[in-house]
């Protein structure tokens, strides 16, 4: 036998789940699922090509500027294998640059 609390039960459904509201919120926002892949034209993704591309060209600098200035200690020719170290360390991070941007 069926009791009053069963027929108002029957009779109702719960509210939705919160998911469903959310995935519906981020449909009207224009706002893709958390679980989908991005395809990387996101600021974040400028800022990591950004990093990339400044530590690229930096790193070639101080590598080349280091060199310059041990081989300048050592041979005795202040400031020239410096400013040539300078000079190839700037050329090694500009052809890292560009191997990156590809």
């Amino acid at each position: 036998m069926a009791t009053s609390s069963d027929k108002e039960d029957a009779g109702k459904e719960g509210p939705p789940p919160l998911d469903d509201f959310t995935e519906r919120l981020d449909r009207m926002r224009g706002e893709h699922d958390p679980g989908e892949e991005k395809s990387g034209s996101g600021s974040g993704a400028a800022w990591g090509r950004a990093l990339r591309a400044s530590s690229d060209l930096l790193a070639g600098l101080f590598v080349g500027t280091v060199l310059g200035l041990l081989l300048d200690r050592w041979l005795g020719t202040s400031p020239w294998l410096l400013l040539v170290g300078i000079g190839i360390g700037f050329a090694a991070g500009l052809r890292n640059l560009t191997r990156s941007m590809k």
